[in-house]
């Protein structure tokens, strides 16, 4: 989380340099948004705690007796993300995204009832999501509409491949939240429309896949990319 953090801040710190020194010799007219925005960059999402059960053994009596217990997290993972947007109304963009990451899926067994050292299984696995969403711009324009906020929303399908890939678990994503663009670079008379950088912070929603269950599991996300207007 404290690269994606550093990285976020980075292109905060060189976006606002550039915006000021933009409005300072900005001309009258802004320049056109573009309609297709395309869109790479990191992304860090927070662990996913699936739960925790016991080992039960059925006595004689007809009750349980517990023989060890075992929790169950998905470690938070570092790894890539690439939306395709197109503005469709005003200050929506209807986007495509999808991301990629390694994390680490962690079984602690403890609580043995022979008193046996606790042991934690760790297997890394490959996640892949694919969805779409939305995104709305918030109406607030400073700096000649270069500072953008915006809140989004999406769905979609992920994939979790275990190592020697010899299983693949599916499941679904929904996530919420909101961020800023700001626009770097732009030309009003060009198929290029402008270039610029991208920080989302969301609530993200995974169910199913490696979950022993069928709810729903809520980690954070933070992402920072760069953008490309045509």
């Amino acid at each position: 989380m404290t690269h994606v953090r550093n990285l976020a801040s980075a292109v905060l710190v060189i976006g606002v340099s550039a915006l000021h020194a933009q409005v300072t010799h900005a001309q009258s007219a802004s320049p056109g948004p573009g309609r297709l925005e395309v869109s790479t960059g990191a992304l860090w999402i927070g662990r996913q705690v699936l739960g925790s059960a016991s080992a039960n053994e059925t006595t004689g009596a007809g009750g349980t007796f517990a023989l060890f217990n075992t929790s169950t997290e998905l470690a938070s993972v570092r790894g890539l993300e690439a939306r395709v947007g197109v503005r469709v109304w005003r200050g929506f963009e209807a986007e495509v995204e999808g991301s990629y990451g390694k994390p680490q899926l962690k079984i602690s067994i403890g609580g043995d009832v022979e008193n046996a050292a606790a042991v934690t299984a760790v297997e890394t696995i490959q996640q892949f999501t694919i969805g779409a969403g939305v995104v709305w711009s918030v109406p607030y324009r400073p700096w000649r509409g270069r500072l953008v906020p915006f809140v989004t929303a999406g769905a979609g399908h992920l994939r979790d491949v275990h190592e020697a890939q010899t299983l693949i678990d599916t499941g679904r994503y929904y996530q919420v939240g909101g961020g800023v663009k700001v626009l770097l670079l732009s030309r009003s008379r060009s198929f290029f429309k402008g270039l610029g950088a991208r920080a989302d912070a969301r609530a993200m929603v995974r169910s199913k896949a490696v979950a022993f269950d069928q709810a729903g599991h809520t980690s954070p996300a933070v992402a920072a990319s760069v953008f490309v207007r045509f």
